[in-house]
Parts: structure tokens; C-alpha cells; sequence
């Protein structure tokens, strides 16, 4: 049986490149910290896009069927505009709008955000002209204060 000598072992070592290639990552998870960073600091969007600041509460709860697409979902400006999904709408108008939903297959669940500059006349009326499409479920949107 034949076996190298040590000369041979030292000669082939020696040929042997020092030099492992490998892969930087360091630029990779900076990147990915600062966008990690960034969308945990920028508020979730579901809450309107209308400017509706809304109140906060210390027993709210979440209303995760809110933010569905099909969700009946009414918003109140601070100046006194009603929006139904977006879109603005006279109040008088939200009874046939809410029934034509409801044929549409929405939950029978109304999720209204009034802000909190919005007048309680406003706002009463609103829950006036749910009460009209025959919705008895309204759930009012707040925020969960985490004072201690």
C-alpha cells in the first residue's frame, strides 16, 4: 500500500488556497433594519386615509372584519362629511346605500370612525340613518389607549 510522505503533504497544503470565499452580508441586514425600522414606525393605513383622527379608549377591542373590502364602514370628518367607503355621501342618502350593500353581501355590521373633532349632531345623525337601513349592529371605531 502506498502512502504519501510528509514532504508531499506539505507540498499539496501548500498549494492550497489561504483564501476563502465568502458572502457580506453586513449591507444586507443594515438594509433590511432600517426597512424593518421604518414600516414598525408608520401607522397602519386602515384607518381611513380621510384625515379621521380617531378617540381613544381604554376598552376598545379589535374589529379585525373592519378593514375587509366588503366591510360597511362609515366615516365622519372633523368638518361634518360623511364617507362610505371613501367615498363622500350626504347622510341622507346612507339608508338606500347601506341596503344596497347588504344585497351586495356585506356583513350586516356597520364599523363607523368619527373624529374627534366631529360635532355629536353630525355624528347623531349618522347612527340616525343607520338605524334607518335597519342595521342594528354598530360597532365605533376607537383607539386603544395604553395609559397604565
Amino acid at each position: 500500500m502506498w502512502s504519501p510522505s510528509k514532504t508531499a503533504a506539505l507540498r499539496a497544503a501548500r498549494r492550497r488556497s489561504s483564501i476563502h470565499p465568502t458572502f457580506d452580508l453586513m449591507p444586507f441586514v443594515g438594509v433590511f433594519l432600517v426597512l424593518l425600522f421604518i414600516f414598525m414606525l408608520t401607522p397602519p393605513s386602515h384607518g381611513g386615509g380621510l384625515g379621521v383622527t380617531l378617540p381613544m379608549a381604554k376598552t376598545s377591542t379589535p374589529q379585525r372584519a373592519a378593514i375587509r373590502d366588503d366591510a360597511i364602514s362609515i366615516s365622519v370628518t372633523g368638518d361634518g362629511r360623511c364617507y362610505l367607503r371613501f367615498t363622500h355621501v350626504a347622510p341622507p342618502d346612507l339608508p338606500n346605500l347601506i341596503r344596497a350593500a347588504l344585497r351586495e353581501g356585506s356583513e350586516r355590521k356597520v364599523y363607523l370612525s368619527a373624529d374627534t373633532r366631529a360635532r355629536n349632531k353630525d355624528v347623531g345623525i349618522v347612527v340616525d340613518q343607520i338605524r334607518l337601513a335597519g342595521i342594528a349592529n354598530l360597532a365605533i371605531m376607537a383607539n386603544k389607549s395604553f395609559t397604565p
